[in-house]
């Protein structure tokens, strides 16, 4: 009796023991990343705060005048900082979901984004979209034509001017028709790019074409979004 005592006693304190340990186990898997996430967010304002400050103080020694000057100390542990091009850039690689994948929020001159490196450039006759996949440039050029208030001729076949990658333009040609209706494949509109006008660190952008045919009336939506080597075409609007 009293042997058998001791053998539950001793199973016990094993149990319990391993009780604690499967315990401490748990909180280490679910806690790691979690600290992760908070360190890669506490890094995240960090970089925001110390980006828009800088942007302050730039603005201030622009309104001051030649031979105004400043010290502004720049503390930044995570990630990297670029300057190019009149730009300057903070980036961070992080596995935490800080911001919305291809999302991208202004702030005055700042701008904030997750995932989104496409540019556009909008010219007197035509617009251009561009993105980058691993350092390859995808990028595509479309024709400018007429405006909201002043429609013009217009053609689906040409509303792609040309498609490169990386540098070297790509062959064929784009036919949009509706219900495979030749007619619905010229007429009168406009084509205009959204946002307008030279921009980066775009989540996506996108040129809405809008047709007005002998038999429809429509929109061809054309999106590029980041990071793809490909362009979306959705058909919308049809009357």
């Amino acid at each position: 009796m009293i042997f058998k005592k001791k053998a539950q006693i001793w199973i016990s304190a094993v149990l319990y023991i391993l009780i604690i340990t499967s315990s401490i186990v748990l909180i280490l898997k679910v806690g790691i990343p979690l600290l992760e996430k908070m360190k890669d967010r506490s890094s995240f304002s960090n970089a925001k705060e110390t980006m828009l400050q800088i942007d302050r103080t730039i603005q201030e020694v622009a309104n001051e005048g030649e031979g105004s000057q400043r010290i502004l100390p720049v503390d930044i542990k995570d990630g990297k900082i670029k300057i190019d091009n009149n730009e300057i850039a903070w980036e961070l690689k992080t596995k935490s979901q800080v911001l919305d994948e291809r999302s991208s929020i202004n702030f005055g001159n700042l701008i904030v984004s997750s995932n989104a490196n496409v540019k556009t450039y909008e010219f007197s006759d035509h617009f251009v979209m561009q993105t980058e996949i691993e350092g390859d440039i995808f990028n595509v050029s479309m024709e400018k034509i007429g405006s909201e208030n002043n429609f013009s001729s217009i053609n689906t076949s040409n509303i792609i001017r040309d498609v490169y990658y990386n540098g070297e333009r790509l062959g064929g040609s784009f036919n949009f028709l509706v219900n495979g209706d030749v007619s619905s494949g010229t007429g009168n509109g406009y084509t205009k790019m959204i946002p307008a006008g030279n921009n980066t660190n775009l989540g996506k952008a996108k040129v809405i074409a809008h047709i007005n045919s002998s038999s429809y009336t429509y929109d061809l939506e054309f999106t590029l979004e980041s990071f793809a080597d490909f362009l979306s075409v959705e058909l919308k609007n049809v009357n």
